[in-house]
């Protein structure tokens, strides 16, 4: 399938060299860019001479009786001062499942977009897209524990998927091979010669994907988080967990003030772990209960976690916890991570009875995704990428969803790649906008000299100048 999309990508920039140079009119055949004129309707209030706006039109898949093109929202941020040499850089942010546009409202926040182009493309099946596989009404089935939530969640695959199937969608469009033809298609209509990629979480995924199919099309790439194809999150995650506690602890214990306050604080916390039920019943403090008093996702989690583990040693009750409902496009969530995630995962067989703390990791259950129907995507679409392009990779210490192994695991095959841990860090590091922001001016220096980078070895100056957790310990 990516072979022959693909092929007619090419087919297409060679028939119409023109329509690189102005965007096409809406009576060429796909793909083709749609310019939205300033002041026209847009899902995104952008405004001024360095903004592009308008729709890539893709076609769904290659079937020939497929006749639904895809209308993706693209915003363009022309550079400032443009730099010679320097390719556009594409944003691909985590999910799956998220589109995000809203990135295009910060540029600031994204140094590079001085000296180089920056675009931001809404992937396929994201809220903005036409169509769009948003699905509103699974997340709040999904997160429900109330009384009669595995119907309401069956009754809304259901209605989704009868709506988008109604609209001419066709759930084996949508995965990371599929979205990695359309930035392919982006980059001819939008006339650039390579990109460089800019990747959070599974937007790094994609990003290698991208590597994958169209190696000479990469010029840089940072990875901030990295999910390689390698990974097996819904196996990963509980023991994920349980590094990153233990290393909570062991940062604790190097520091007098908060060792004197939680004395053996990791004995004594996985020892009441250990004590609990694994099964939770109603309010019961069982394993999972104990472990989930204690967040871990930002550096404000980070300086109260050591107090609350000493807490969760004596916990007597269950503390109260919001949940909210993740802002995800579920149809597409659903579709990609049926289809190339959960099937090459073990727990697709059923829970793991050796998991940490009883945790259960799966993004779905396996019962969600044979409800919403997603066909299995094929091993060669989520064969581990090789790459020379340079490459940063970027791992939160602490990051509990994707580990600093998997950013080495990624590395083994990417021949120009850096690996840095940011001390202390967390989960795409570079966006913590209240942090120090060391991992994004890793990443702005990096996309100006990624090889003179790649070949200084030396520690970071931010990375040493990184002040160690001021825990709070009363």
């Amino acid at each position: 399938m990516v072979f022959s999309r693909r092929f007619a990508v090419l087919l297409a920039a060679c028939a119409g060299a023109l329509s690189v140079l102005a965007p096409a009119t809406a009576q060429d055949a796909p793909p083709r860019f749609e310019a939205v004129d300033e002041g026209e309707s847009f899902p995104l209030t952008v405004s001024g001479p360095r903004y592009q706006r308008g729709y890539l039109v893709v076609t769904q898949s290659d079937d020939p009786e497929d006749t639904l093109e895809l209308r993706l929202p693209v915003i363009h941020i022309r550079a400032s001062e443009p730099r010679p040499g320097l390719a556009p850089v594409l944003f691909l942010p985590g999910g799956p499942g998220v589109g995000g546009l809203s990135a295009a409202q910060y540029p600031g926040a994204y140094p590079w977009s001085a000296e180089r182009d920056f675009v931001i493309l809404g992937r396929r099946g994201t809220q903005y897209a036409e169509p769009s596989m948003r699905c509103e009404a699974i997340g709040p089935a999904l997160s429900s524990t109330k009384p009669g939530a595995e119907a309401r969640l069956e009754t809304a695959l259901q209605e989704c998927r009868a709506a988008l199937v109604a609209q001419g969608v066709r759930l084996n469009a949508y995965h990371s091979a599929a979205s990695a033809s359309d930035i392919e298609a982006l980059r001819q209509v939008l006339g650039f010669d390579q990109w460089s990629l800019f990747a959070l979480s599974y937007g790094t995924r994609l990003a290698l994907t991208y590597a994958r199919e169209y190696p000479e099309r990469v010029q840089s790439m940072v990875l901030d988080s990295p999910l390689p194809h390698s990974a097996r999150f819904d196996d990963a995650y509980p023991g994920n967990l349980e590094a990153a506690l233990r290393r909570v602890a062991q940062m604790c214990a190097a520091q007098a003030e908060c060792d004197a306050a939680f004395p053996d604080l990791e004995s004594r916390f996985f020892a009441a772990i250990e004590a609990a039920p694994r099964e939770c019943d109603s309010d019961q403090v069982c394993q999972r209960a104990i472990v989930n008093s204690v967040p871990l996702g930002s550096a404000a989690d980070l300086v109260r976690a050591p107090l609350l583990m000493d807490q969760a040693t004596g916990m007597e009750s269950v503390p109260a916890r919001g949940y909210g409902v993740s802002d995800f496009d579920w149809g597409v969530r659903l579709s990609v991570w049926c289809s190339e995630a959960l099937p090459y995962a073990e727990r697709r067989n059923g829970p793991l009875p050796d998991s940490f703390a009883g945790i259960d990791s799966a993004t779905f259950m396996p019962e969600t995704c044979d409800a919403w129907g997603a066909p299995v995507q094929p091993a060669s679409e989520v064969a581990i990428t090789t790459s020379d392009a340079p490459t940063l990779i970027l791992a939160g210490e602490l990051d509990v969803l994707t580990p600093p192994a998997w950013g080495y695991d990624a590395a083994r095959t990417l021949s120009r790649s850096r690996v840095i841990v940011i001390p202390g860090g967390f989960h795409t590091e570079s966006t913590q906008w209240d942090g120090d922001g060391c991992a994004m001016s890793l990443a702005v220096r990096f996309f100006s000299s990624p090889d003179e980078m790649i070949d200084d070895t030396s520690p970071a100056p931010c990375i040493q100048a990184r002040a160690n957790p001021a825990f709070i310990t009363r």
